[in-house]
């Protein structure tokens, strides 16, 4: 069995978890193949080696090709402003027909921008386009399964429901890219099980549609419910919506749970490891660690 570790000493986000999955042996043309069965047009993925604080990674994005030029830090879902690029999120909106909360942060905060249309995708949309393309069947169940979990957080937070909840049409695509792309690089490399550390989602205020949020935002708290974070003296949205439906979707949890330490050292022990580099400029490494382990 292969075992896949986490290390969220700097938060997640899902730009940050497809880059660590690239950095890990996924090369990006077999990302984009598969991702090309999704059948989505106007964007283009970034992908480049960079440093953050003398560690080497790799830094995925997406790029609209179609855009008002609207800088979304990515994460939210609702509509905050991602200013994370922690890696992943790209701005993420989602909407609630009553409340329009703005996911986008990133929740990270300083994952990357990107520009989106105020076109929107609702879950059920959201879902065909998933259903429908040509991907594997668990790539498609875990897929969705992430989406329903974003969604329903979002429709609880905005005291809507599901058939409620949009996602800005450019938030949309970056974030059925992250979540997706996660799927595939996670069957790409046969994991079996995925274990992550507490998660450090930052702390402070971020700017949303509807104002100024505390970190981390009401998405990402109830998507964390039942998972560990904790909160140092780190200024930013580090844990995004995308980053934290990803690791409610596909995370595994033992009791107790394992500690940072501990999955950190797993990852230095490992042969395999890859590193997810986000955008956002901390007084530690804004990188996501990932590691396999044959059990």
């Amino acid at each position: 069995m292969k075992r896949l570790y986490g290390l969220c000493a700097s938060g997640i986000s899902g730009n940050m978890m497809v880059g660590a999955l690239i950095n890990l042996g996924m090369s990006p043309s077999y990302l984009r193949a598969h991702l090309a069965k999704l059948n989505l047009d106007g964007y283009k993925l970034i992908d480049e080696q960079q440093v953050k604080n003398g560690i080497p990674g790799t830094y995925f994005n997406v790029e609209l090709l179609h855009y008002d030029h609207h800088h979304h830090d990515e994460h939210h879902v609702g509509e905050h402003d991602d200013q994370h690029d922690g890696s992943e999120e790209h701005g993420h909106h989602v909407d609630g027909a009553k409340h329009r909360d703005n996911d986008e942060h990133d929740t990270h905060a300083d994952h990357d921008t990107h520009e989106h249309h105020h076109e929107h995708r609702g879950f059920t949309e959201i879902k065909e386009i998933i259903e429908k393309s040509k991907l594997s069947p668990w790539v498609k169940e875990k897929s969705i399964e992430a989406f329903l979990n974003l969604g329903l957080a979002e429709a609880k937070v905005h005291n809507s429901n599901l058939e409620e909840v949009h996602f800005h049409e450019v938030g949309a695509i970056d974030c059925i890219v992250d979540i997706v792309g996660t799927m595939i690089g996670l069957e790409f490399h046969g994991i079996d099980e995925v274990v992550f550390s507490p998660l450090h989602v930052g702390q402070g205020k971020v700017q949303c549609a509807h104002g100024i949020m505390d970190i981390p935002t009401p998405a990402t708290e109830a998507l964390l419910a039942e998972i560990p974070y904790f909160q140092t003296d780190i200024e930013g949205e580090l844990v995004t919506p995308t980053g934290a439906t990803i690791v409610k979707t596909v995370g595994t949890w033992s009791d107790p749970f394992m500690e940072l330490e501990e999955v950190r050292s797993k990852i230095m022990e490992s042969q395999k490891f890859g590193i997810g580099v986000g955008s956002m400029e901390l007084e530690i490494p804004n990188v996501l660690a990932v590691a396999i382990e044959e059990v």
